[in-house]
């Protein structure tokens, strides 16, 4: 499919084009179209102009069923491409991505050098198998860092990392990576005051990311539904009853099989795995309530808190102060268990 250059024309809204291939997971786009309106209504001009395009024929079928009838093909000209994610869990899920999105990767590849493409979770997968982030810097959602680093040896991925922005290409981690991304977007084209307005009249949630030490105990990342199991279990159990053995008799498995597993969806041994579990919860306390130390402790329960401060300073590289100082959430609720 030829593209279309853009051509200079009269100062006016930015055209942003909310880009919908098969299988897409949409709830960014959405939050997205909402979010540039809301702009548009506060600023009292038309800021930035939503365009819904998509591959094939403009009907599109989303995850789960909802079809969608688009207001414009792929050879729509516009200033930047919002492009999502969609439900990837393994390496077998990403091929079938890319294969199936002949299409869309065709027409990625021909866009002018310099077109603003803003992607997030899987979508960068797509990005990236277009050559389009070639010798840069990325991130993308982190439980598929093998296979991505494995296909696109091109590009310069850093998975520690929310948001990254190089040659026009603005990269975001998660499912929930376009809030991050819509972030980096407006907080450099809309004043302040403005984007606070927007924010309180449509509730927007902060785009929150923990410290990347906890990674490998988060939920939505375990493809095996025993680990997902395992993490509710450890959650419940006071930290010094862990036990790896206790653990593979929960899950019926023997404790070499269970070790073997964890140790092979998480690249971390099963102990540690457990232990990080604990710590977690204790990171997300600090995060979201006011709760002291010794409270956090106890609920958790560590069997001092000078052994919690270490386990923790050991994991993070930061102290416990130091951690809800940069990752906490003003909310005046205290831990809940």
């Amino acid at each position: 499919m030829p593209i279309t250059s853009r051509q200079p024309r009269s100062p006016g809204p930015t055209r942003i084009g909310l880009l919908v291939y098969p299988g897409c997971m949409p709830a960014g786009l959405f939050a997205a179209s909402d979010l540039f309106r809301a702009i548009n209504r506060r600023m009292g001009k038309p800021v930035f102009e939503p365009i819904w395009i998509g591959a094939g024929n403009k009907r599109v079928d989303m995850m789960d069923g909802p079809l969608l009838h688009l207001q414009h093909g792929l050879h729509e000209p516009c200033d930047a491409y919002l492009l999502p994610g969609c439900w990837t869990e393994s390496a077998a899920d990403l091929d079938r991505l890319l294969d199936q999105q002949a299409q869309l990767l065709d027409w990625l590849r021909q866009l002018p050098n310099r077109t603003a493409l803003w992607t997030y979770c899987m979508g960068v997968a797509l990005v990236a198998a277009a050559g389009r982030i070639d010798r840069c810097q990325a991130t993308a959602t982190w439980w598929l860092e093998q296979p991505l680093r494995e296909r696109f040896t091109a590009v310069k991925w850093d998975f520690r990392q929310s948001v990254i922005e190089e040659r026009g290409v603005i990269t975001a981690a998660g499912a929930n990576g376009y809030w991050a991304l819509l972030n980096t977007v407006l907080t450099r084209r809309i004043p302040a005051d403005i984007m606070r307005d927007v924010e309180q009249a449509m509730l927007l949630p902060r785009a929150h990311t923990g410290h990347p030490a906890f990674r490998p105990v988060e939920l939505m990342a375990q493809a095996e539904p025993q680990l997902r199991q395992l993490i509710a279990y450890v959650q419940a159990l006071p930290a010094t009853s862990l036990s790896v053995s206790a653990a593979a008799d929960y899950v019926a498995l023997s404790t070499r099989t269970l070790s073997r597993r964890i140790e092979q969806q998480t690249q971390i041994s099963a102990g540690k795995w457990l232990r990080l579990i604990k710590l977690r919860q204790v990171a997300d306390a600090l995060a979201s309530s006011r709760a002291s130390l010794k409270t956090i402790c106890a609920q958790a329960g560590f069997p001092d808190e000078a052994s919690l401060m270490r386990s923790f300073k050991r994991t993070t590289g930061m102290t416990t102060s130091d951690y809800r100082q940069q990752y906490g959430r003003l909310i005046d609720h205290p831990l809940q268990q």
